[in-house]
């Protein structure tokens, strides 16, 4: 049995008066309790091992807004170590080509990481507001939120960081993710009472306070691990990090074709439209931009057969395929593995790259452009 199931199985002793379930001890005129409290390595652990405790160091209104820190700084270090590669290409970006891209591309990868957890935190935030009764309090109901999303964020730098590490599926990973719903559920059910019985938390018991400790510690060494994993990758990648430009020999691709109702068929390669200028156009069915090109992108297929477009979708096969049948497009339409992405550099669309007849990189064109043809032509015209 985990610690934390112990604290629950074994209950919390209650004053007298009172139905809400606190640690041992504690008690809601807070006498001798204490303001300052454990570290912030502490409280992560003891949001993981020791809910009980965490909830009632949030619930004290002299401790506002620190769950929230809390909570702000782990997702710092999330950040740190799961997404520093994608960030470092975005200041690449705005550094080496155009602030507006390197803003909209970090923004992009800020919105992917962090868009579940902080929508999750806003309706758990808003279910212990409705559940704390005549006492509710909004700041509060924030405060207990943040501890209950807390698993979240710790699971998925795990996940993240294992999968990077050993390899494993990406399948692995939503699975735990899966779980640690369940987990940010059953925390927020803890923080019921709680939000509707404030009181003053006193001081947790130096064992549960190593122990926190401990495991908060633990966080911090996946996130360290998970750091130097990413800074690794950045040097032995920088071709991906670093914004392509033209004179670069295109990286190799070998991406499913998208077949009937979306299914994956056979792999199209640069090798087939060798002697070709071809046309990588990566896009997705939710990108108004993307798709007002895509009509002067068949045009120019149809038109020149010495022209291959190849169209990369990055979010959803079957959709894509949709589109295009209803559409009539005739372009190749092939499915992102993710990786591709990277090396090309994508981190906003549309993100079109015109390789010369040769393979190497012509043009690389962030965002819409009217004069796409124009550009397209000039490269045939010149070779």
């Amino acid at each position: 049995m985990t610690e934390a199931a112990a604290e629950h199985a074994q209950g919390a002793e209650r004053p007298a008066g009172s139905g809400a379930p606190q640690p041992p001890g504690w008690s809601s005129a807070g006498a001798g309790s204490d303001v300052g409290g454990p570290g912030w390595l502490a409280r992560i652990g003891l949001a993981i091992g020791h809910p009980r405790w965490a909830l009632a160091i949030a619930a004290d209104r002299r401790q506002t807004g620190r769950s929230g820190s809390d909570l702000i700084l782990a997702i710092f270090v999330l950040l740190a170590a799961t997404q520093l590669a994608r960030l470092a290409s975005a200041v690449w970006l705005a550094v080496d080509l155009d602030l507006g891209f390197g803003l909209r591309a970090a923004m992009r990868v800020l919105t992917g990481a962090l868009v579940l957890d902080l929508g999750l935190l806003l309706v758990g935030a808003l279910a212990l507001f409705v559940a704390g009764g005549v006492r509710r309090n909004l700041g509060q109901a924030f405060d207990l939120a943040c501890v209950a999303v807390l698993p979240l964020v710790v699971v998925d730098l795990a996940a993240t960081v294992t999968v990077r590490a050993a390899g494993l599926a990406i399948a692995a990973s939503w699975l735990l993710r899966a779980l640690s719903l369940g987990w940010m559920g059953a925390l927020v059910a803890l923080a019921i009472r709680p939000a509707r019985n404030p009181g003053r938390a006193p001081s947790p018991p130096a064992e549960v306070v190593r122990r926190g400790r401990r495991v908060g510690a633990a966080f911090a060494v996946v996130a360290a691990a998970g750091a130097v994993l990413q800074v690794a990758w950045i040097a032995g990648h920088l071709e991906s990090v670093k914004p392509m430009t033209s004179g670069e020999q295109a990286p190799a691709i070998a991406l499913p074709r998208i077949e009937a109702a979306g299914a994956l068929g056979e792999r199209v390669t640069l090798a087939a439209s060798r002697g070709k200028v071809t046309v990588l156009d990566f896009w997705a069915t939710w990108c108004k931009p993307c798709l007002a090109e895509m009509p002067r992108l068949d045009r120019i297929a149809r038109a020149h057969p010495d022209v291959a477009v190849i169209a990369i979708n990055i979010n959803d096969p079957a959709a894509a395929r949709a589109l295009f049948d209803q559409r009539g497009w005739a372009m190749t339409l092939v499915a992102d593995d993710g990786d591709t992405g990277e090396r090309y550099g994508v981190s906003a669309i549309p993100h079109t790259v015109i390789l010369d007849r040769r393979g190497v990189v012509r043009e690389v064109l962030r965002g819409a452009r009217a004069d796409l043809a124009t550009v397209i032509e000039a490269i045939r015209a010149s070779e």
